[in-house]
């Protein structure tokens, strides 16, 4: 589990190791969703959108907490303790129970307490000049290693098999030491830059159309591409570890919108081409350009803010309420089987969320060669803002 952590250290990262292992929580938890939700349909007598409610219940409670964390709360490490203890208590209680209510319930607190981690890691990381890399580099690596693993412990034991491996990972991460630096509380202080505005939508709008896609590709590479478990648990990591790759070299200016375009592109690949060869390479690229974008798209909102981390809460929540809605609405069109006119309404939202953040690149390049007033505060290492763009 901290090999992978360990690694990203070594070159550069100046963030601690715990802040690192629970941003690998939350993206081992996120990563397991997909490989869930077949048994839990089977084993406890429910429909397949109906199964995907977990996800929309655990990020549900990620959402309101990212939004409310982001503008009460100030990072620190016993909030950081209190949430893994909170997490790993979820997932166990999932494990143990056989009411499909219940684990809604559980996956509902699980959320909450994934959300206060990847707040508390997304503020950290702003402090410093490389932390959004590192931070957004510890997700596909996580799910790298952790995809097969997952994709097995689905095929032996089952869901419970991994909601108990998810409570493990949680209380382990408990003995890996987290240190916070000195944060101030957002709270209604936020600038009125209108450009910050559209690229909050634009993620709101990839991660919407993203999920609902994403969510039930593993079900989609088993009927339509006709691949086994093994092997679609094989594209997610290969999703993961070229998602890795691209977070040390993320999108320099207006390419950002260009590369998160690309994956709108494979999402529409992944439910409407019967070829196992075209799934597994349209979910790896799709991988390796969403992380070429997300990065960027933190960095364009940090260099228009007040502070660094002002805008980290509410891009978090509305990702992740585009997570909420995304698997409902994927399972509203996957009610009839129809894998194809899903990818395709993925792909159209993908791109549509693409465009603007394109639209902003553009914007902000013509703000810069006609010369910004040098005022505003920016992440370390990036351009300053300007009043330009606030008008």
């Amino acid at each position: 589990m901290f090999a992978p952590v360990r690694a990203l250290l070594a070159p550069r990262s100046h963030a601690s190791t715990g802040v690192l292992a629970a941003a690998g929580v939350v993206a081992a938890a996120f990563t397991a969703t997909p490989f869930l939700i077949i048994d839990l349909s089977v084993e406890l007598g429910v429909t397949l959108g109906t199964a995907g409610l977990i996800s929309t219940f655990q990020v549900g409670g990620f959402a309101a907490t990212n939004f409310l964390a982001g503008r009460l709360l100030r990072p620190r490490a016993n909030l950081h303790r209190a949430s893994l203890i909170g997490v790993g208590f979820a997932y166990a209680l999932s494990a143990a129970s056989d009411l499909f209510w219940l684990i809604l319930v559980a996956q509902a607190g699980a959320g909450i307490g994934l959300g206060l981690l990847t707040w508390l890691s997304w503020a950290e990381a702003t402090r410093h000049r490389l932390g959004l890399t590192d931070v957004a580099a510890v997700g596909p690596l996580t799910a790298t290693v952790g995809a097969p693993v997952l994709g097995l412990v689905a095929e032996v034991v089952g869901f419970r098999g991994i909601f108990a491996l998810l409570a493990v990972v949680a209380l382990v991460t408990l003995a890996v030491d987290a240190r916070y630096g000195d944060l101030p509380v957002i709270g209604r202080n936020v600038s009125d830059s209108r450009t910050n505005r559209m690229l909050l939508a634009a993620l709101f709008t990839i991660t919407l159309s993203g999920s609902a896609v994403f969510v039930f590709a593993a079900s989609a590479g088993s009927e339509v591409a006709g691949l086994s478990p093994a092997v679609v648990s094989i594209a997610y990591s290969l999703n993961a570890l070229v998602g890795f790759v691209a977070t040390r070299f993320p999108a320099r200016r207006v390419t950002a919108g260009l590369w998160l375009f690309a994956g709108a592109v494979c999402a529409a690949a992944v439910g409407t081409v019967r070829s196992g060869a075209i799934f597994v390479l349209a979910m790896t690229f799709w991988g390796f350009g969403f992380w070429m974008g997300i990065p960027a798209v933190f960095r364009l909102l940090a260099e228009r803010s007040l502070s660094p981390a002002e805008r980290v809460g509410d891009a978090q929540s509305l990702m992740a309420l585009g997570r909420v809605f995304g698997p409902l609405l994927g399972g509203l069109i996957l009610g009839a089987g129809a894998f194809a006119m899903l990818s395709v309404a993925g792909a159209v939202g993908l791109g549509l969320g693409s465009l603007i953040v394109l639209v902003v690149e553009l914007a902000r390049r013509r703000v810069l060669a006609s010369g910004p007033d040098l005022t505003g505060t920016a992440l370390p290492g990036s351009p300053p803002s300007g009043e330009l763009d606030r008008s």
